[in-house]
Formats: structure tokens, C-alpha cells, sequence
């Protein structure tokens, strides 16, 4: 892709300020500083617009597809994509059962560390 920290992109920008601003500003991203972490360490947490937008299923399979490889070659991403496709499918039936449920369907999905393995 061409895209190096400290340079300048000519479509992204520079990719510090495009992931620590435009992305979290936007709300595709939550940027938080590691606790306790010495020296300091962040992590980029999937935010609100991204959960909104896309599931990480889709992000894996685009992911697999430019490795040239299958999405259970990333296991770990690979089980997580699956449980949150069980999550919206349980949210998706719940909410035509109770339409109040709604809101506390899309509440839910807070933000998680999906390219965070622990």
C-alpha cells in the first residue's frame, strides 16, 4: 500500500494523524492508553461507527482474501468474527420478539480489541 509512519500518503495522508484523529474523531476508532503500561502503550478499539458499519467477519474475510489465504488461517480473529456473528444473530431475533430491545442490542456492542490478540 505504500503507507509508512512519518511520511506523507497521497490519498491517506499521514497514517499517525489519519488513526489517532480523523478515525477517532470520526468514531471508526477509540485510541486509549494502556493502564499501567511503562513506558506508555496504546491500543485502537473497534468504536461505535465502526460496529455500525461493518462486522469483523467482513473485515477478516478482506483480510484473508489480500493474504491470499482462508479467514480460519487467523484463528483466534477467526473465532472471535464467529462469536460476534452469533451475538448479532441473537440481537437480530430478540429485536423482532421485543422492539424495545433495540436499543440495548446496539448498546452492546461496545467497543473490542478485535486485531488485539491477549
Amino acid at each position: 500500500m505504500g503507507v509508512y509512519a512519518g511520511m506523507e500518503h497521497c490519498i491517506y495522508g499521514e497514517p499517525r494523524e489519519l488513526l489517532t484523529k480523523v478515525w477517532v474523531q470520526e468514531q471508526y476508532l477509540e485510541y486509549w492508553q494502556v493502564h499501567n503500561s511503562e513506558p506508555a502503550r496504546y491500543e485502537f478499539l473497534w468504536g461505535p461507527r465502526a460496529h455500525a458499519e461493518i462486522t469483523k467477519f467482513k473485515v477478516l474475510e478482506f483480510l484473508a482474501q489480500i493474504n491470499g489465504s482462508d479467514p480460519r488461517s487467523f484463528p483466534h480473529w477467526y473465532e472471535e468474527a464467529l462469536r460476534e456473528e452469533e451475538q448479532r444473530a441473537r440481537a437480530r431475533i430478540s429485536t423482532t420478539d421485543d422492539p424495545s430491545a433495540m436499543a440495548s442490542a446496539s448498546s452492546s456492542a461496545k467497543s473490542s480489541c478485535f486485531f488485539c490478540p491477549q
